[in-house]
């Protein structure tokens, strides 16, 4: 059986610091923490934070200014928490995974899954680091990312991809966070030190270091640009390659074409 244990605790720095246990079947429980205190709203079934609140469940912990969590009464002892809501300076930690800039967010228990709504959203991890100005999506037990709206994805000083959604697949090992695939869609940038090249969507890998565009493809560098709809790019090694696409629905889909600037002095590296 779940129960809900609330306990009030005097802290030296946070006077008036409220805490709320929900124990859960697994082990890990949900605690909710406040330094305004903490209101049961009985008719909603529902417990409201207030002030610099917290909730918190093993490696992960989300911040904010207020915090509502919404639970199902099964009996008079049985209380369990299924949503947790998190209003104004939202702020979502997972191990070393960071997410901040957040206006609203909401946590589903059962689901594991948290959206995140706000104009200057950032879920930093390690070297990488992903933007939104519009909403974040956040699966912990799939490992997926999600940002919708004007979408960046940054690794280190090595590239940057923009679009209009960007997925992030995520490998935690021994506490750390990679990013392992990276999927583009729609309006789709990749940005690197030696060239810009712009597709419908696109898909990283980090295993290989090649990422695939696709569909009004183009490669440019300076004035000069290879266009078509599909191509490889090496982030790796730092080669372009122009390819037919790999599924043909029309002869155009099969062409490719470069357009080279006569004033401009390249230096082509052809691959073995």
């Amino acid at each position: 059986m779940i129960k809900l244990l609330i306990i009030i605790f005097f802290f030296p720095n946070f006077l008036n610091s409220q805490q709320i246990v929900n124990n859960k079947k697994n082990g890990k429980p949900i605690e909710i923490f406040a330094e305004q205190g903490i209101e049961w709203h009985k008719n909603e079934k529902k417990y409201l934070a207030i002030g610099n609140a917290m909730a918190k469940s093993g490696t992960m912990s989300l911040n904010s200014d207020r915090i509502e969590a919404f639970y199902e009464e099964k009996d008079q002892d049985a209380m369990d928490i299924k949503i947790v809501k998190a209003h104004k300076n939202v702020k979502v930690k997972d191990n070393d995974l960071e997410i901040t800039g957040g206006r609203l967010a909401e946590y589903d228990l059962k689901k594991d899954f948290f959206s995140i709504f706000g104009k200057k959203l950032i879920l930093t991890s390690e070297e990488n680091q992903l933007k939104s100005n519009k909403k974040m999506e956040y699966w912990r037990t799939k490992g997926v990312a999600i940002a919708t709206g004007k979408s960046e994805a940054k690794k280190g000083n090595e590239f940057t991809i923009k679009a209009e959604k960007l997925v992030w697949y995520l490998n935690e090992n021994e506490e750390k966070v990679d990013v392992k695939k990276i999927f583009g869609f729609k309006n789709v940038s990749i940005i690197t030190n030696n060239e810009v090249a712009f597709s419908d969507k696109a898909l990283y890998n980090k295993i290989n270091g090649i990422c695939k565009l696709f569909g009004n493809v183009k490669l440019q560098k300076g004035q000069s640009f290879l266009t078509g709809d599909y191509a490889e790019v090496d982030l790796n090694r730092g080669i372009s390659k122009l390819l037919p696409a790999p599924s043909i629905n029309s002869l155009n889909e099969n062409r490719v074409r470069a357009l080279i600037d006569k004033n401009q002095k390249l230096e082509e590296n052809e691959p073995n």
